[in-house]
């Protein structure tokens, strides 16, 4: 009987050690999968970073245009402002000047009053 215990301990015993070999060799099977996952992700992180610092660059260097055009912009509609309140000063200047000659009363021709033309 005892014999008989003996075995049936040796044989659970070894049988326990398959399972666990088994079991052992399953597992570092899934990490080494688990592994070469982690580094993959871990170059896709890496790349999809350096492509979202690439996009960053670009967005500042537009954003950078986009000011500098927007004051030249500015700059352009002041210096179209000040010409027409030039404009407009030498228009009362000239007809302050020609208010009293003869031709002041006469209409002008078209093709002068399209030269003339500052609105």
């Amino acid at each position: 009987m005892l014999s008989n215990i003996k075995a049936y301990f040796g044989f659970g015993v070894g049988l326990s050690l398959v399972v666990s070999l088994l079991f052992n060799y399953s597992q570092s099977q899934v990490n080494e999968n688990l592994s070469t996952q982690l580094i993959t992700s871990n170059l896709s992180v890496k790349s999809l970073t350096a492509k979202n610092q690439a996009l960053d660059n670009q967005m500042q260097a537009l954003l950078l245009d986009r000011d500098v055009a927007q004051q030249a912009a500015d700059e352009n509609q002041r210096e179209v402002l000040k010409l027409r309140r030039d404009a407009l000063v030498k228009v009362k200047e000239v007809r302050t000047v020609i208010q009293h000659e003869d031709c002041y009363s006469r209409p002008l021709p078209d093709n002068v009053i399209k030269r003339m033309h500052y609105n």
